[in-house]
């Protein structure tokens, strides 16, 4: 299964946002700060931690894409 992106600009602005805020995530750490995450679970850096934070941001914008036509899903 594949998907197919009808509206670039919005393709873009997420993919803009999701680095953002992984790096918002990074920062927390190298900085020694307190961050409240979208998983509302701690984040140290790694891996299991990078991805949740990910699809956490991700999930909800194309579910909402998804409903607004700006993604399609390609059987």
């Amino acid at each position: 299964m594949s998907f197919i992106i009808n509206d670039e600009k919005w393709a873009e602005e997420l993919q803009e946002g999701v680095e953002d805020y992984l790096m918002r995530c990074q920062d927390s750490v190298d900085e020694d700060e307190e961050f409240e995450t979208m998983s509302g679970e701690p984040y140290c850096g790694c891996s299991v931690c990078y991805f949740r934070e990910m699809l956490f941001f991700v999930a909800p914008e194309i579910m909402q894409g998804q409903k607004e036509g700006r993604i399609q899903l390609d059987a």
